[in-house]
């Protein structure tokens, strides 16, 4: 009998725009609060207003757009509290991840961790803040990629858009976050390598904790620019 090869999905024109407007929140192509009309949307995109719309919905779901009725759909803009929910969350799942993926695949994960630092190295050499931030985000969704549940993977996803637009947006761009950021990505890297799990929990819940608060204080500076700007 002959072997059927699978063939893959084909994605839908709605599929297409939402990937590329979540890609385009996410590194800060549309600020946060921007408004994205679907007018703006349907030239951008060259399609029509109908998977624009299914594009906005889906994200949504995902509470990377607001849709306000009679006013348009904005990227969303988080408070102080909707932050601290996003880092503990955040916390809560990749502490979760990063035990079961040492469980699962130990040697896999640490080599995955250690290329990204050398990534993340060379980001900061060349001063590519936005290649920092995806190497930034690829090291935590590493934690998912070899946890070997596909419930927690799903779980994450659920705020795996809003958690890298913060970072993209918030964190990257500071010069001390990043310097402190990348010592500790080398330090939880060389302590999964030999097995310290207590000393990498230790250091996720320093990591996140401190990008909590750089992200509080980044976004009130944000705001307090936006508020200055829409004044004029």
């Amino acid at each position: 009998m002959r072997r059927i090869l699978p063939i893959p999905p084909i994605k839908s024109v709605a599929d297409q725009v939402r990937d590329g407007l979540r890609a385009a929140i996410i590194d800060g192509q549309f600020a946060m609060g921007e408004n994205i009309s679907e007018e703006r949307l349907t030239a951008l995109f060259g399609v029509s207003r109908s998977p624009i719309r299914d594009a906005l919905n889906a994200l949504k779901f995902a509470g990377l757009v607001e849709i306000v009725p009679k006013r348009g759909s904005f990227v969303f803009l988080p408070g102080d509290a909707e932050v601290a929910d996003l880092c503990a969350f955040r916390l809560m799942m990749e502490r979760e991840a990063a035990t079961l993926a040492m469980a699962a695949a130990p040697d896999l994960l640490v080599a995955r961790l250690k290329a990204i630092c050398a990534r993340m190295a060379r980001a900061e050499e060349d001063s590519d803040h936005a290649d920092y931030a995806h190497a930034d985000t690829a090291y935590h969704a590493a934690f998912f990629e070899f946890c070997g549940n596909p419930l927690v993977c799903d779980a994450y996803a659920l705020a795996d858009a809003r958690i890298a637009t913060l970072r993209t947006a918030l964190t990257a761009p500071s010069d001390r976050h990043r310097a402190d950021s990348f010592r500790e990505h080398l330090a939880m890297a060389e302590q999964l390598g030999r097995g310290d799990l207590d000393g990498f929990r230790a250091t996720l819940s320093e990591h996140i904790n401190r990008t909590r608060r750089i992200a509080t204080r980044e976004l009130q500076r944000f705001k307090t620019k936006a508020d200055a700007a829409a004044a004029r």
